[in-house]
């Protein structure tokens, strides 16, 4: 996924990955207003392949305010 943000550079993308100590991943996305840099990407669709049996937990997916950002997020400047 970063070797393909980086080829392709869109700027409305900003992508975050974590992992936890107990190996559980969290992804964290600023798309800005378009959401198909993203997900238009071949890599995110190989990504989103067979995902379901890569996974040892089902997918939380949650909105999320955002309380603070600081160059993660498009405009990240400390509130």
């Amino acid at each position: 996924m970063f070797e393909a943000l980086n080829e392709t550079a869109p700027q409305s993308v900003r992508y975050l990955v974590l992992e936890l100590d107990d190996g559980e991943f969290i992804h964290v996305v600023g798309e800005g207003n378009d959401t198909s840099a993203l997900t238009g990407l071949a890599a995110f669709e190989a990504f989103t392949q067979n995902h379901a049996e890569r996974r040892s937990t089902p997918v939380k997916r949650s909105p999320a305010r955002i309380i603070g950002n600081y160059h993660v997020l498009e405009g990240g400047k400390a509130g």
